[in-house]
């Protein structure tokens, strides 16, 4: 009865997780991890379906794109298609408009969360059809903050994970099942020899003839998601690669199964995979421009016609000039850095084990590993080989790892919460000490896993860059409620870029319906990036957008929008010139790691003297304020002095 109620609790946790996550996209999520979230998929299609301005990044170039726009299209394009056709719906029956910066952000990510969950169905079968526990290992995967956070954004590493989970459940549930197909034929023919009279040789030869080949099992799945996968981002076959090579080699060594398998398998995969080839290719193709139906109507189609983004996506990655634009790193920063801090407890303990594996087989001792045909070694081998080509590239983040989220909690969860077995006699019962003393690591382990989970969901969820969502919003609403002829020059520094379709203004120079007249819409919002340049530079900029304001005939606003780290260094150097700033609003949380805050400048009365250099002592409330100033995104309204 108490192992009943203890399996009750964990449905329990594992539901309320999900309903966790469902309810962090509706808060919504603030915190903004990388511009490549938006600026891959949602700012791009949301210009192009929803018709507002927005800003293509250089990704979309037409001369040389790198972006397969496939997989995008029907996930976040097809999510905008309803929310434009319920917004013309609800402005016609409720007189209220649905495409606002909240619908436009929560809209595609309510999708992939959806879409989430097909890494947590994979997982569930997975262990079931491998007998293995699956409730510690769900509550271990919908409590890693990789699932709250990246699971429901629009990266395309997101749907990485999502298909990497998809073709490794497929491969797994061919090898279960050639293994059992195996067992069966090996025990058939065995029979079949033994029998001695000519009924049972034709009863047992029947039999034979009834288990079918699963030689091709899922061959038709498996080779489009790998083809998908590969369109979505060419590192995809690095995760591939050793589930296809298992797939590939399964049941090769075994009587029934003659080496010349491998290669038909492989032929067969690679004739299945045509289709989606051709299906992404064509795609591209018609969404850059480089194919029309009316060329395809009069059959002028070349060469010239087809563009293949994957290719163009690895010639532009084999530069290094091009690598270091992004950054350049250590080679050992996905192992020692990036593992860690995606998936902490499970990442050292995978790190240890692949330790463990390489000590074992300097001492030769081989039977220590994992078997070759195992869904343990597939799963081992998904996590190092991934990881080991990865590390070729000096250009390493922590998102293009995300995927090795399912082969390490499939391997270590356990590790983290341990699972009772169910067993029909109870093992005689340990002593209390013993079972503390056993106890108590896998507590901690857990411990610790929950909260540094609890933190970087706070993190990289809400304060990372979370004023520049709140900020675009809030000046979405601000345009709309002024003429359409004011203009918005807003200058950014310090943060990452802002999404311009957020504003929600129509598309530039061309002819809208209004009442009964046809107007022209010209450009309205004018963003200026400064990166994270001096503040000097950002002040001569906003003096020099000043000036050329004085002889324009329209009404505009000039903003600056930056890290409120910055507030000290800005007022200085806001006294010394000819500007004036009007602090409109703060936006927190707000973490900018391209401006982190000084915390030397300010001090209290009592820690004055741990501080190596001087600094300006502050009664405790003033200190809390500027602590909490620091945290946050300012919008001002630039002027000149009167």
């Amino acid at each position: 009865m108490k192992q009943r109620n203890k399996r009750d609790i964990r449905d329990f946790i594992y539901i309320f997780q999900i309903l966790i996550r469902i309810l962090l996209v509706f808060l919504p999520q603030t915190g903004y991890i990388h511009p490549d979230e938006i600026f891959q998929s949602v700012e791009v299609l949301a210009g192009k379906i929803l018709d507002v301005q927005y800003s293509p990044p250089w990704e979309f170039n037409v001369t040389s794109p790198i972006r397969s726009m496939t997989i995008p299209t029907f996930t976040v394009g097809l999510s905008y298609v309803f929310l434009r056709n319920f917004n013309g719906l609800a402005k016609v029956f409720l007189n209220q408009a649905l495409l606002t910066p909240y619908m436009l952000l929560i809209v595609p990510r309510l999708l992939m969360c959806f879409f989430s969950f097909g890494v947590d169905y994979c997982l569930y079968k997975l262990c079931l059809n491998n007998n293995e526990k699956y409730k510690s290992r769900l509550i271990i995967l919908s409590s890693s903050y990789v699932m709250f956070v990246f699971g429901t954004r629009t990266f395309s590493n997101t749907v990485e994970l999502i298909l990497f989970s998809l073709l490794l459940y497929f491969v797994c549930e061919s090898l279960t099942f050639n293994n059992i197909l195996l067992k069966r034929k090996e025990y058939v023919n065995f029979r079949y020899d033994q029998s001695k009279t000519t009924a049972d040789k034709a009863k047992f030869h029947k039999l034979r003839l009834y288990l079918t080949s699963d030689s091709y099992r899922n061959c038709f799945l498996i080779s489009t998601l790998t083809v998908f996968g590969f369109f979505n981002r060419p590192t995809f076959l690095a995760f591939a690669v050793i589930p296809i090579f298992f797939w590939l080699y399964r049941g090769i060594g075994s009587k029934s199964v003659t080496p010349l398998t491998f290669y038909s398998r492989l032929l067969v995969f690679a004739i299945f995979s045509i289709p989606s080839f051709l299906l992404n290719i064509l795609s591209d193709s018609f969404y850059y421009g480089y194919l029309t139906w009316g060329e395809v109507g009069v059959l002028d189609i070349s060469i010239n016609n087809f563009v293949f983004t994957p290719l163009n996506f690895l010639r532009y990655n084999s530069q290094l000039e091009n690598l270091a634009i992004h950054g350049l790193h250590p080679r050992f920063l996905h192992i020692l850095v990036n593992i860690p801090l995606l998936f902490n407890v499970v990442g050292v303990y995978a790190v240890c084990t692949i330790g463990k594996y390489v000590y074992f087989c300097c001492l030769r001792k081989l039977n220590l590993l994992p078997s070759v045909r195992s869904i343990k070694c597939l799963m081992t081998l998904s996590f190092i080989v991934p990881l080991a080509i990865l590390s070729i590239f000096p250009h390493q983040e922590p998102r293009f790892l995300i995927p090795l989220i399912l082969p390490l909690v499939y391997l270590h969860a356990i590790a983290i919460l341990p699972e009772k077995d169910h067993t029909i006699v109870e093992a005689p019962k340990v002593p209390s000490t013993v079972q503390s003393k056993k106890g108590t690591p896998s507590t901690f382990l857990l411990k610790i896993w929950l909260l540094v989970n609890v933190i970087l969901t706070l993190l990289y969820g809400f304060v990372h860059q979370g004023g520049v969502y709140q900020a675009t919003e809030y000046l979405s609403y601000q345009m709309g409620a002024v003429s359409t002829n004011t203009e918005y020059h807003i200058v950014t520094s310090h943060i990452y870029s802002i999404p311009e379709s957020f504003f929600l203004q129509h598309s530039k120079y061309q002819l809208y319906l209004k009442g009964k007249i046809n107007t022209v819409v010209s450009k309205r919002v004018f963003l200026y990036e400064e990166g994270s340049k001096d503040i000097s530079l950002i002040t001569k900029k906003l003096k020099l957008l000043l000036d050329l304001r004085k002889f324009s005939v329209k009404e505009s606003k000039t903003y600056l929008l930056i890290s409120g780290s910055l507030e000290d260094s800005l007022d200085y150097e806001f006294r010394e010139s000819n500007l004036k700033l009007h602090l409109i609003k703060k936006f927190y949380p707000h973490l900018s790691f391209e401006a982190f805050p000084d915390f030397s400048i300010y001090c209290l009365d009592l820690t004055k003297p741990l501080y190596k250099y001087n600094c300006l002592p502050l009664p405790l409330e003033q200190y809390m304020r500027w602590i909490f100033s620091l945290f946050g995104l300012n919008l001002y309204r630039v002027e000149f002095k009167a």
